[in-house]
């Protein structure tokens, strides 16, 4: 969406990331133990909402229904590698760690993370699940492709989070000022404020292309003898700032 301050576009679905994290309900994982589960090819949500229905007479004709829990179930699909990667859980290891569970005696239980719009995008849902259902298909003439189920297992771990744009309030350029001789280069470097602003996005331009020109980068040019102001304008808020460029003969 280019020349937008932020992006509101659909959200493609592959941005979706499904993690999981070993542990027990009373600490939640901190992000370097989280793992992928595998080569996903499809991440679901379902809040699978119960109801009852009100059968008052309030002479409108209408049965009214209302919600009184959530079954919440993350599920996926994915294709099964030869061997699980180190970096993620794997179908493999998921699998043995599902039959060790029941086979001890134990739940199979595991933390789970649904990142919505990417890892650092700050969306997500998140909680100690359940695996309810596991399977594998392996047809001799297909991709071998596994299947998983999570269901809820500890009702007060499950979080949603839902981040919020962070808009922009300033951008800073670095060096303040330059001193070039014709042909050579100074790369600039341009800073949007906050550190953590959503859209970190800077158009480059120069007030005397003929002195020194500036590239979508920040690179600046020197062309001929004179000075040239070179700004950054920031693409949320149009914040700016400057750098005073001063281009000198070569010797």
């Amino acid at each position: 969406m280019q020349g937008c301050a932020n992006d509101f576009g659909k959200l493609i679905g592959k941005v979706a990331v499904l993690r999981m994290a070993y542990g027990c309900p009373d600490a939640v994982p901190a992000l370097s133990e989280w793992k992928r589960l595998g080569a996903m090819t499809t991440k679901g949500l379902d809040y699978s909402m119960n109801t009852i229905n009100s059968e008052a007479d309030d002479s409108k004709g209408l049965v009214e229904n209302l919600v009184n829990n959530m079954d919440i179930t993350i599920s996926g699909e994915g294709e099964a590698r030869k061997r699980d990667k180190s970096t993620e859980i794997g179908a493999w290891r998921m699998g043995k760690y599902i039959f060790d569970e029941v086979q001890a005696g134990r739940q199979p239980t595991i933390w789970v993370r649904f990142d919505f719009a990417g890892e650092d995008a700050g969306t997500y849902i998140v909680g100690y699940f359940n695996t309810t259902a596991w399977s594998g298909e392996f047809g001799s003439n297909d991709i071998a492709t596994f299947t998983g189920e999570w269901k809820v297992y500890d009702a007060d771990t499950v979080v949603f989070e839902v981040a919020d744009s962070i808009e922009a309030t300033g951008v800073e350029v670095t060096p303040a000022t330059a001193s070039l001789v014709v042909g050579a280069t100074q790369q600039l470097s341009g800073a949007v404020q906050p550190v953590d602003a959503t859209n970190k996005s800077i158009t480059w331009t120069t007030s005397a292309p003929s002195i020194a020109t500036v590239s979508s980068t920040g690179l600046i040019t020197a062309v001929s003898a004179g000075t040239a102001t070179i700004t950054a304008t920031s693409a949320d808020g149009d914040f700016t700032d400057t750098c005073a460029v001063t281009v000198t003969a070569a010797p």
